[in-house]
């Protein structure tokens, strides 16, 4: 038998597909998230706090977690914040409060330090009050750190007496107050609806009182009263419109500006109201 009789015994060569197989780009498409995944491992361990609970919050929308729980529980501590969340708020604010001493021995402190120490103090406030979501937000800008709460959870509609829910966010506040050396600024904040009675005769005197009503609070409690300042500013300072139920909701609030003490020349800080 010829080549020729072979060839025809065996057909036509079978026709090769160009390019790679399918399950190549599969394996691609593993390995290039394989190595995604290990970049963003090695990322952790240089990441700070804030910038780990935006990259978390970005990843929870991107990929639609929500958690949420119901049912009944029985605390197993005294405390409005939970054992380990408080051990390692503590361990943290030790690092910063030590900082902050070494830096006012020594003097004026560099806009890089003063905005590194910020920064971990903005973390560590929002861990305190990251439970209380929806009731109280936290941010930085310029003027230091401020911690936005609604006013109707401290006051009831019209006084300026603290209501009995008010204890837990009252208790976080004390708590930053006994670990950092900040100046703490409370503002008192209404909406545009008219107040007149023999109390308050305007919604100045209301978020007045408000404002100091919540400063006695803390004084009672062991806060330094140098270190704090009560600013009523009645409905001066909208953040919402007050043509509607939930744009004057959002504007009764109360504020507590922590502000850096301003640096001395021969060390030392300048208190909020030097005496």
């Amino acid at each position: 038998m010829g080549v020729e009789d072979l060839l025809n015994k065996i057909g036509p060569p079978e026709e090769v597909e160009e390019g790679a197989p399918a399950w190549m780009a599969t394996f691609a498409d593993m390995a290039t998230l394989l190595m995604t995944f290990f970049v963003l491992l090695l990322s952790f361990a240089n990441m700070d706090a804030t910038k780990f609970r935006e990259m978390l919050g970005s990843v929870k929308d991107a990929f639609g977690v929500q958690k949420e729980t119901f049912g009944h529980y029985r605390s197993m501590s005294d405390s409005l914040i939970s054992s380990e969340v408080q051990k390692e708020i503590e361990a943290q604010m030790k690092v910063a409060a030590n900082a902050q001493g070494q830096a006012a021995g020594q003097g004026m402190q560099s806009g890089a330090e003063s905005l590194m120490q910020m920064e971990q103090a903005m973390a560590i406030i929002e861990a305190l009050f990251d439970s209380l979501e929806g009731v109280a937000d936290v941010f930085m800008d310029e003027n230091g750190i401020t911690v936005r709460v609604k006013g109707g959870l401290l006051f009831a509609s019209g006084e300026a007496e603290l209501r009995p829910e008010a204890g837990p966010v009252m208790e976080r506040v004390g708590a930053l107050l006994t670990k950092y050396t900040f100046d703490l600024y409370i503002l008192g904040h209404t909406d545009s609806v008219p107040i007149r009675t023999d109390r308050y005769p305007s919604n100045w005197e209301l978020s007045a009182a408000r404002a100091t009503s919540t400063l006695r609070h803390l004084v009672e409690r062991g806060a330094n009263p140098q270190r704090l300042v009560a600013v009523g500013f009645a409905d001066s300072r909208p953040i919402d419109s007050n043509d509607t139920p939930e744009g004057r909701e959002r504007n009764r609030r109360v504020e507590f500006l922590f502000k850096n003490p301003e640096s001395l020349p021969g060390g030392g800080f300048q208190p909020a109201n030097p005496g």
